[in-house]
């Protein structure tokens, strides 16, 4: 097992919720809206089912797997203070995992899940402590103080003159936010090999696909995704909403991110247009309106809202030009088993039926590039993108967390890995660090993509980062 060392972020993190919790207004709320927010302590009961009943190895990859041990680390991780703070007055429930059983389990050694989450105790790896602790943001601005979550934008804040370029290069990245951080005996985390990796190739936009680390709060906007932008890319800079931002009630990503001069052009709104020769690409925020547990599955709009973002992906799309649509969470599950509702469905009703011609997506932390090929992805059932082509569908969600090969990526013939069929190609380079720690032993390298525009061509190649080599390697190209 990894050594995990509890850093002055996590104290912040702590001093930060203790302060919440205690307020007047926190407490008083939570009297009131009871029956609600209890909903989320039985999420997390349903959670910890999956590491009981031991089906995290043996059911198909889900989402309430990622929160299995939250209610033992609110109830003997965290500061004791906190936990009862939390029992008193929020009526935590106990956890039913044992000490003793947790303390000799091999999960804590690590393992890897279908999709490339990495299952182990260490930072940003999926038992990291503070992903259970941050929970606490979400279940205060969800139930608690929903009136405290920044109001939706949709009328922009400046007036900008849209330019229209004949060619470009655009770098995508995605789930980004972790800022610096020591990676064992690494010369450099993902995250600076990543914008290190973008900037020597010279791109014109760099658009974020959302995700900053560990709740999108203010200090973390500034510290984890302002911090390490250049500041020469003033105006070519775009970023998504995504589940994380939403914990904090996107106030970060509001007040700070998108506040920032740096991303201008986006004019303090999560949606956004770039038209770039034959193309236009459009920004739509999947996380706001999402209703659903933690803000997982992704929507564009729902009944409290966000309607704009359909007339505006509508309204793109009638302009005749090849649309390639941005989004924070998956158009299809990982491994193209199935389509991801309500947000599938949601982007097709705006193009009446159609998808985009392409779409880039992060949420799930891996590279994965979908075939385009006819009869490549049975799911979508003869749709087709709004030029009449099998759309293109990427996954770019790899840029700083740590993953691993995921187990359900490929099949094993006869001793070799095959990349399952729907798939062309998925980020499986080991990271090979020359001192690994255990989780280090089963982790991939990290990435990014870059798009490359002119006139009506379009060329896509996907690049890995790593200590070893001191230049982005691209491994994907078409």
């Amino acid at each position: 097992m990894d050594e995990y060392s509890f850093s002055g972020e996590y104290q912040s993190i702590i001093n930060e919720i203790n302060t919440l919790l205690h307020t007047d207004l926190a407490k008083d709320a939570f009297q009131l809206v009871k029956k609600d927010a209890t909903e989320f302590w039985d999420y997390l009961i349903r959670c910890e089912q999956c590491y009981l009943d031991g089906s995290y190895t043996t059911a198909d990859y889900s989402h309430d797997m990622e929160n299995m041990l939250a209610l033992y680390t609110l109830n003997h991780v965290i500061p004791l203070e906190l936990t009862n703070t939390l029992k008193e007055y929020y009526e935590l429930p106990p956890s039913k995992i044992s000490q003793d059983k947790l303390s000799l389990d091999s999960i804590l050694d690590g393992f890897v899940a279908g999709d490339g989450t990495l299952y182990a105790f260490s930072k940003y790896c999926q038992l990291d402590p503070l992903w259970m602790l941050v929970l606490v943001y979400y279940f205060l601005y969800k139930y608690i103080i929903p009136g405290e979550v920044h109001p939706f934008v949709t009328k922009p804040s400046n007036m900008l003159i849209d330019l229209t370029l004949p060619s470009a290069k655009i770098a995508v990245l995605g789930d980004w936010g972790t800022g610096k951080w020591k990676d064992g005996k690494e010369a450099k985390c993902a995250a600076q090999l990543v914008i290190e990796g973008i900037t020597s190739l010279n791109p014109d936009y760099i658009i974020h696909l959302g995700d900053v680390y560990y709740a999108g709060t203010r200090k973390e906007e500034q510290e984890h995704l302002l911090a390490l932008l250049p500041d020469d890319f003033r105006g070519k800079l775009y970023t998504m909403n995504s589940n994380h931002e939403m914990y904090d009630g996107a106030n970060g990503l509001f007040k700070v991110a998108i506040s920032d001069p740096r991303f201008g052009p986006q004019r303090g709104r999560t949606y956004f247009s770039i038209e770039i020769g034959e193309w236009v690409l459009v920004g739509l925020d999947s996380a706001y309106y999402d209703e659903s547990a933690l803000y997982m599955d992704g929507a564009i709009h729902s009944k409290k809202g966000g309607q704009e973002q359909a007339a505006f992906l509508s309204e793109k799309a009638k302009l005749g030009k090849k649309l390639m649509l941005f989004t924070h969470h998956n158009g299809i599950e990982y491994d193209a088993s199935k389509l991801n509702d309500p947000l599938w469905g949601q982007i097709c009703s705006a193009l009446d039926g159609k998808t985009p011609d392409v779409w880039y997506w992060g949420h799930v932390h891996n590279g994965i590039v979908y075939k385009d090929t006819k009869d490549a992805l049975p799911i979508l059932k003869g749709v087709t993108s709004i030029h009449g082509n099998v759309p293109k569908l990427r996954c770019c969600g790899h840029a700083s967390i740590p993953f691993g090969n995921g187990t359900g990526l490929y099949k094993t013939v006869d001793g070799v890995q095959e990349t399952i069929a729907p798939v062309e190609y998925y980020t499986h380079t080991p990271l090979n660090a020359p001192h690994s720690t255990p989780s280090q032993h089963l982790r991939v390298l990290n990435g990014f993509a870059m798009l490359e525009i002119n006139g009506s061509d379009l060329t896509e190649t996907f690049y890995e980062v790593s200590n070893q080599h001191p230049k982005p390697k691209a491994v994907w190209t078409k």
